[in-house]
């Protein structure tokens, strides 16, 4: 008696777990998880862009700067935008949560450093200022040179991670929750496969013993069971497609983390490359080279922009023609336009990626609902009728 209350007990908390993990594993989670993902790319990808458009700005001449200030302000608004939408699909789950309140909180703080570096520079840019008011301004702008450095250290180093962990957490969580719907549907099973041949074990030789050949109350704990088998089976008819389509999207957002790794890091060479032309760069002409052809990833595929860096950049730095860098570097350069060439492909297949993963979310089964509630329910009358099934032989002993 003991031992069936136990295995019952057993089947009914199972059951609660299969369904809480099947429901993790719907549909309706892996949509979430396929717009959190998004919202993250978003976020690490505009931060890339903010970090280069701010570095370039304060290098730019009168011309160009109101569209480094634009392209800034945008990937701003972006990332503000995306954060409000991510807040609202965390689900109560505090791992999300905690991510998108790290990037919100510290945020602000990136932006006040570039605004300061701005307050500081700006009067030395000011082509009507006379030269005492000029020579004045020296000391700010490299105060200011300063904070741009150190604003450019900080995205790195505490949001650009921040927004890489929210994206890495998506697919991580979708890999868990496929998992332990597999793990635990798997053990519910088989305790329900148990349950049964242990009840009707018991019955045979009750039954071998009493010379009863039925007995009602371990014959309705038995149906009660296969009841519960049956739902269960049901419940799970879709898990194979289910299974297929959650293993597709993880494939996917792997993919889409790659595709990002190489927009950040180009985005990360074109902001070194405005670094070193400020003279803020901690690295040599060298270096800086070796640093671009890295992040560039010349060594996978030597493109337009690879090469341009080397002709319109590094050759014409060691030239002494710095002017001619700044140039090609900003807005309508050729180093710029080979970029913008390079940032188009790699958006386009971030876009077109995004919408795959969306693709394949809506496609995924809803998970049915009240599984758990319904075998609880169903052990728990399970339970009762075994009770009565064993009444006459504990009666024997009372």
């Amino acid at each position: 008696m003991i031992l069936t209350a136990t295995t019952l007990i057993g089947v009914g908390v199972t059951g609660t777990l299969t369904d809480n993990a099947l429901q993790r594993a719907g549909g309706e989670q892996a949509d979430m998880a396929a717009r959190l993902s998004d919202d993250a790319q978003v976020i690490y990808q505009s931060l890339a862009k903010a970090d280069t458009s701010a570095t370039g700005h304060f290098l730019a001449g009168t011309t160009t700067q109101a569209t480094l200030r634009k392209r800034y302000d945008d990937a701003i608004d972006r990332i503000r935008r995306r954060l409000a939408d991510a807040g609202g699909l965390t689900g109560g789950d505090v791992s999300r949560a905690t991510n998108v309140a790290e990037i919100a909180l510290q945020l602000p703080v990136y932006t006040g450093l570039v605004d300061r570096a701005g307050t500081l520079i700006a009067p030395a840019k000011d082509e009507t200022a006379d030269p005492d008011e000029a020579r004045k301004a020296v000391g700010p702008a490299l105060l200011g040179a300063a904070y741009l450095h150190e604003a450019s250290s900080y995205l790195r180093t505490v949001l650009l991670p921040a927004a890489a962990r929210l994206q890495r957490d998506e697919t991580d969580n979708l890999r868990d929750a496929k998992s332990t719907a597999l793990r635990t549907s798997s053990a519910h099973l088989l305790l329900l496969l148990a349950t049964i041949a242990g009840l009707v074990l018991t019955q045979w030789s009750l039954a071998r013993r009493t010379r009863r050949v039925l007995n009602l109350g371990l014959l309705g704990a038995t149906v009660l069971v296969a009841v519960v088998l049956g739902a269960t089976g049901w419940s799970l008819r879709n898990w194979p497609e289910t299974d297929r389509r959650l293993g597709a999207i993880e494939t996917r957002l792997i993919d889409q983390r790659r595709l990002v790794d190489a927009e950040r890091a180009a985005l990360t060479a074109y902001a070194d490359t405005y670094l070193l032309l400020g003279g803020t760069s901690p690295f040599n002409w060298e270096q800086s080279l070796r640093n671009f052809r890295r992040n560039a990833r010349c060594a996978e595929r030597e493109t337009t922009w690879c090469q341009t860096y080397t002709i319109s950049i590094h050759q014409e730095l060691i030239a002494g023609n710095n002017d001619g860098a700044v140039a090609a570097a900003l807005p309508g350069g050729r180093f710029a336009a080979a970029f913008e060439v390079v940032d188009r492909d790699n958006t386009t297949k971030l876009e077109d990626g995004a919408r795959q993963i969306q693709a394949l979310a809506v496609q995924v089964p809803s998970a049915p609902s009240r599984l758990g509630l319904l075998t609880v329910a169903l052990c728990c009358c399970a339970v009762l009728s075994a009770g009565l099934g064993f009444w006459p032989r504990i009666r024997e002993y009372l």
